[in-house]
């Protein structure tokens, strides 16, 4: 190293020399301040950088040193869980460079054969990569190899830690991780790799709930990384989606031909369309087409194929994609990115433009936003509200405020998975050493003995469980139906599709949801194709091109807008300042101007009163806060009030008046007024009795306790400042008309 480093000189000299090879002159900061603790083991550390920070090195490099110090016979010494297969075998491809003549390296996920999988079992060493799936798989059938193949572990890695926060996929690994745990009977040091966070506080809740080692966060050293940002705003009339969607493809097609891009959209509808009018531009302009799709309904190996296009630099190439391309694999030098409509996460933006930018160059982004504005336009229209959140973002990027996670959610839905689970390891377990392991000592620390005998009783009462006459909990039929799923492994929802064939030369080209039938024209993975004939026995739909083709229908690919984001919007429509990554050439400085005086003249800092079903009240809460008071009206007021992220429905003074004369409702109280339809969200819900859905549901999707107090805070604003009444409105304000259109 041409720069001294104290941290260089800890490592393994087979280590060192790795480094050497890359002809570094330095070591990065988060490396130099994380090789310290991890090579001390005796805490948790969390390594947290931008996309292309060093981080794999910053665990590797004192990873491998350990293992060199400490070369165990047999064992593996690294369990390394990774969110994705696709991940897995780009870090396996990074790790067995790095590791070579150190130790293993054994991915571990449902592509690799069985025979490998055997072998490495029957001599574990080394690192084994792995998904929370294959891992909850391996404790149950290999429960007898368990103590003698994880009993060396020296690390548990976790790469994309924010991926798992706060899914059931993060509850199930929690679970995992603290099983291992109790296995080998000792606490194995955690090593989290992930993007930014605010609150590193309930990271470190979530990577080790009991705090029984310390947790070290390691500095990520100050960044003169430049990021240029540029957002393009397209306004359109009634029926004119479609022209803001062509000018908008004409300008990607004009500025990302000939370099290699991601282009993010937040929804695979609109991946098709932008991928369709992209290869229609270039066979208008009888050019070679350098645009890709990239989504979890296109084909495995179609997705391969784009990321190794990426990966190689041979040709140029743009990705039209969703978030599955967010993740770290590795594609190589991406020249800019591109995010088409609203950016509806600042961590997540964050993680995608660390996609750009690597080796030494700046990070690019384009933000295409769109917002309606013809002569139905409602409140959010003319808010400019699309153009407005993205403002947003940019600004709380640039301040480096990102959400924070949810943690405190009882997913009984992951319980009841994790519960069967444990039978099928170890064949049966009574009622207080099953609360224990999984409760107590485990992963749903929220959940009380008396909860978790609630949860048997009702798995006992649909044959899920039963219990013997010794009072052991074992498995019921209806239970082995479910373990007998080869879905069962994941504890997040699979929905049937059927499988689409291009019938042509039978090559597969993804799944759908089954709503298509023979004569539909569709687009998929960004071609036109008719629905041929359907193997209904085979689940299978054949398909040839066509010269039409509409918009298939994907699963909710939904994002909840968090309120750092509701209030970050509310600055910018009070603030005067004006910013440069605006593009003067579109519509963007205008419109934010009328947004502005827009929100000035109706004055809706605050609160805003109309008429009848006209009247709503602004709360810049976010929506799990606005859904919350939606509920209270319901139970308090027998009120319907509807809600999104930004403001209330139908609820005006004398309603914010009345609600808070009533005492704090407890979170579980609000959950009746909801169809029990819509609260069945997670895998297991339909096992759970209305009860306990209640107490799940108000724990992950409801937050009493900021709604009642951004109610009082609003009941003073309207004492202090008034509410402006609608007489002092002309009637035909178009701020009331606040339904969809």
């Amino acid at each position: 190293m041409e720069q001294k480093s104290s941290s260089f000189d800890l490592l393994e000299p087979k280590v060192q020399q790795w480094v050497w090879k890359q002809g570094w002159s330095s070591l990065k900061d988060i490396q130099e301040n994380s090789i310290p603790p991890i090579l001390d083991g005796d805490c948790d550390v969390i390594i947290s950088a931008a996309t292309a920070g060093g981080k794999t090195e910053a665990v590797f490099l004192p990873v491998l040193t350990t293992i060199l110090r400490d070369k165990e016979e047999k064992g593996y010494q690294v369990l390394y869980i990774s969110p994705l297969k696709s991940l897995i075998n780009d870090q396996y491809r990074r790790l067995t460079d790095m590791a070579q003549g150190i130790t293993n390296i054994t991915p571990w996920h449902g592509d690799i054969s069985s025979s490998k999988k055997k072998k490495s079992l029957a001599a574990p060493n080394g690192i084994l990569i792995i998904t929370p799936e294959s891992l909850e798989s391996l404790l149950i059938h290999h429960h007898d190899k368990l103590k003698s193949t994880f009993g060396k572990l020296k690390f548990v890695v976790i790469d994309e830690l924010h991926a798992f926060i706060p899914s059931e996929r993060g509850k199930q690994l929690q679970s995992l991780m603290s099983r291992i745990e109790h296995i080998v009977g000792k606490h194995i040091p955690r090593i989290a790799m992930s993007a930014t966070f605010s609150d590193y506080n309930l990271v470190k809740r979530f990577l080790r709930q009991d705090n029984s080692l310390p947790c070290v966060i390691p500095e990520q050293g100050t960044s003169n990384h430049e990021i240029k940002v540029l957002i393009k705003e397209y306004n359109y009339g009634y029926n004119e989606e479609k022209i803001a969607d062509t000018k908008i493809a004409n300008d990607i097609f004009l500025r990302l031909r000939g370099t290699n891009n991601l282009v993010f959209t937040n929804r695979r509808e609109d991946c098709e369309r932008f991928s369709s009018l992209l290869n229609d531009k270039c066979l208008e302009s009888h050019v070679p087409n350098e645009f890709r799709i990239h989504h979890g309904s296109i084909s495995k190996e179609s997705r391969t194929k784009t990321e190794q296009e990426l990966q190689s630099g041979r040709t140029p190439i743009t990705a039209i994609c969703t978030a599955t391309l967010e993740l770290g694999v590795d594609i190589g030098k991406v020249q800019s990115i591109a995010q088409i409509d609203t950016a509806n996460s600042v961590s997540s933006l964050r993680q995608r433009l660390g996609r750009s930018g690597r080796r030494n160059e700046a990070s690019v982004l384009r933000i295409y936003s769109k917002d309606y504005n013809g002569d139905n336009a409602g409140l959010l229209d003319q808010l400019k509200n699309h153009l407005i959140q993205n403002i947003a973002v940019i600004e709380l990027l640039k301040e480096h405020k990102y959400e924070s996670p949810s943690i405190n959610g009882i997913h009984l839905s992951t319980l009841i998975q994790q519960i069967l689970s444990i039978i099928a390891e170890f064949g049966s377990f009574y009622p207080k050493d099953g609360w224990r392991l999984l409760c107590e000592e485990g992963a749903f620390e929220n959940v009380s003995p008396t909860l978790f005998l609630k949860l048997l009783k009702d798995l006992g009462d649909k044959d899920i469980i039963r219990q013997t006459n010794s009072g052991q909990i074992v498995i019921g039929s209806e239970g082995e139906v479910l373990l007998a799923d080869k879905e069962f492994y994941a504890a997040f929802n699979t929905y049937p599709e059927i499988e689409i064939v291009n019938a042509q030369n039978g090559q597969h080209i993804g799944s759908l949801l089954n709503f298509i039938r023979v004569g539909f024209c569709i687009v998929f993975g960004g071609i036109k194709w008719e629905v041929k004939d359907i193997d209904y026995k085979a689940n299978r739909a054949y398909v040839i091109p066509s010269d039409w083709g509409g918009l298939p229908i994907f699963r909710n690919d939904g994002c909840e807008i968090d309120s750092i984001i509701s209030q970050k919007m509310k600055e910018v429509y009070l603030s005067n300042e004006s910013y440069p990554y605006l593009d003067s050439n579109t519509e963007a400085v205008s419109c934010l101007q009328e947004a502005r005086k827009y929100f000035q003249i109706y004055n809706l800092q605050g609160t805003f009163s109309g008429h009848g079903d006209d009247e709503i009240m602004l709360t810049w809460a976010g929506a799990k806060i606005n859904r919350t008071i939606s509920l209270m009206s319901r139970l308090y007021l027998d009120k319907m009030v509807g809600y999104n992220h930004i403001y209330i429905t139908r609820f005006n003074k004398d309603d914010l008046t009345e609600l808070l004369r009533f005492p704090k409702p407890k979170a579980e109280s609000l959950c009746p007024f909801l169809m029990r339809f819509s609260k069945e969200i997670k895998k297991y819900d339909y096992l759970l009795s209305d009860e306990l859905l209640d107490i799940q549901y108000a724990s992950i999707y409801l937050d009493v306790d900021a709604a009642w107090e951004n109610l009082k805070e609003l009941n003073n604003d309207t004492l202090n400042d008034g509410i402006r009444k609608y007489d002092d409105l002309r009637s035909n304000s178009p701020i009331l008309r606040v339904k969809r259109r």
